[in-house]
């Protein structure tokens, strides 16, 4: 995988898009922007700070790690953890909690798929077994004419903080974490960070439905079973 034209300032710039969109789904939306951070807080400061970007299809962008002392040989098996939404999610005018479990699933099922082109899925922890975990840590709505740091979170624009934006269509960006873990010892295997880029919306009243990031989804479980099968060559 090599790298792509991507340095600090834009997984910077991503991170903290990312996190933008984890403060207001945890509730803590209000009329002013969410107070910065660098990250959602599902993966450890020291496993941010070491993402790099990576080959992706065209309408996402994907930042991973893969610890030093990987050693393929030595797993057989994987756990799927069902995908959670990280941190706990508050539904809007926009976001139904429906929506949310739709998602959800498609993305359990997504990375069951992917992982299991590659090596054999079980329920069990044990020597030779890892651990996958996803978690849906934002979703943005915003004008498509924004630029990535003017992107508002989804519940404030529902709310209609955005109310200069009129009918102009809204960009839907889906942001996802994963960790794979050792599932005897916990010592993290890998991490990575997905943008998934959705339809966009006509409008801030129309509401966000799981077939707007289809595509994304698809294109995303196809770069997911491809990165996973060259970990485990």
């Amino acid at each position: 995988m090599s790298p792509l034209s991507l340095g600090f300032d834009a997984k910077r710039s991503l991170l903290c898009l990312v996190a933008a969109a984890a403060v207001v789904m945890a509730g803590c939306a209000s009329t002013s922007s969410p107070a910065p951070q660098k990250n959602s807080g599902f993966l450890t400061e020291t496993y941010y700070d070491k993402l790099a970007s990576v080959q992706a299809p065209e309408d996402q962008v994907v930042y991973r790690f893969i610890a030093p002392g990987f050693d393929k040989s030595a797993y057989h098996h994987a756990i799927i953890t069902p995908v959670t939404v990280f941190p706990k999610p508050q539904p809007t005018e926009q976001i139904s909690m429906e929506m949310m479990l739709t998602l959800q699933g498609k993305l359990t099922r997504l990375i069951e798929d992917a992982m299991a082109s590659a090596i054999p899925i079980t329920n069990t922890s044990a020597p030779g077994v890892l651990r996958v975990e996803m978690a849906i840590t934002g979703i943005s709505i915003s004008n498509e004419d924004l630029a990535p740091y003017e992107y508002l979170p989804f519940a404030l624009v529902a709310a209609g903080v955005n109310s200069a934006a009129g009918g102009r269509d809204q960009e839907v960006k889906l942001f996802l974490e994963t960790k794979l873990t050792d599932s005897v010892s916990g010592d993290v295997l890998a991490v990575g960070v997905r943008e998934i880029s959705g339809e966009d919306l006509e409008n801030v009243k129309e509401k966000l439905q799981a077939q707007h990031l289809n595509q994304g989804l698809e294109d995303a479980g196809k770069d997911m079973a491809r990165a996973i099968k060259e970990m485990f060559q």
